[in-house]
């Protein structure tokens, strides 16, 4: 009989987390249903993203129910130290003028970014943050908030000349405003994928580990107790690895958090 060895099964297994990463509608497929005039789905994603909305608005309700001058409770002190993060490390660090008017929208970047990175650490889970278009989704919206704050403080054609920094020369400036402008229509992509790499990396690294676990596992139940002497290693790791994913779900929320209040910082401060 020929001896068992988990890493023949390895292949088959990460294919399979691969397909179960990929957005699938809530049926597992692909497939999407007709509704004319196009093709629509709800995704598994989409699902994981209306989930997130919800528990950043029951936890919004909550906090502001419970709030007081002196905070009392983990709950509200964990979030209230949230909320000074934000305001001193990004929102006061970042932006130059009348920094606490965007306190509250840089806040709740922060916040809806880190409860879905979170979320996706859920086994089985489908976050927003693990999809492109659930990234993109939020880096638009960061996209359209500060042109559009731009634009409310310096007039439309003075946010588009505040775009030039100033004391460039003039037969140069219309290159620069071309650049300019190509750069920052890029930024909601770049920061879309900045986020979507991360977790999608992770979660692929954590699936693996958890794919190694459970093979060389099965190997004391076929007999292969070598194999399966190494299974509390592969476990050890996996736990490891596990709480480095919860440190960059904090991480990444900072910094998606901290380039929302750079663009804001660059479309309303004077060059």
């Amino acid at each position: 009989m020929e001896a068992y060895n988990p890493l023949t099964e390895l292949p088959a297994k990460v294919d399979h987390l691969l397909h179960a990463l990929n957005p699938l509608s809530i049926f597992g497929t692909y497939d999407s249903p007709k509704v004319m005039p196009t093709d629509m789905t709800i995704s598994a994603n989409l699902v994981g993203y209306i989930i997130t909305s919800i528990i950043f608005i029951l936890i919004m309700f909550a906090w502001m129910k419970r709030y007081s001058v002196v905070p009392h409770g983990r709950f509200v002190n964990a979030l209230d130290f949230i909320w000074e993060f934000v305001r001193v490390n990004i929102v006061e660090n970042i932006i130059q003028h009348n920094p606490r008017r965007y306190l509250p929208f840089v806040s709740t970047i922060f916040l809806f970014v880190l409860i879905s990175n979170l979320v996706s650490l859920i086994p089985g889970a489908k976050p927003a943050t693990g999809v492109i278009s659930g990234t993109l989704s939020m880096s638009f919206t960061v996209y359209l908030y500060f042109n559009y704050v731009g634009i409310k403080d310096k007039g439309g054609l003075g946010y588009l000349k505040s775009i030039v920094p100033a004391g460039v020369p003039g037969f140069v400036a219309p290159i620069i405003m071309a650049i300019e402008i190509v750069s920052m229509a890029l930024r909601p992509i770049t920061q879309a994928l900045r986020l979507f790499a991360s977790v999608y990396a992770g979660h692929i690294i954590l699936g693996i580990f958890a794919i190694l676990t459970e093979i060389f596992a099965m190997g004391i139940l076929r007999g292969a107790y070598v194999w399966g002497l190494t299974t509390p290693l592969w476990f050890l790791l996996l736990v490891v690895l596990y709480v480095l994913e919860i440190m960059i779900a904090f991480i990444q929320a900072y910094v998606f958090s901290l380039l929302t209040a750079v663009y804001i910082d660059n479309a309303t401060s004077s060059h």
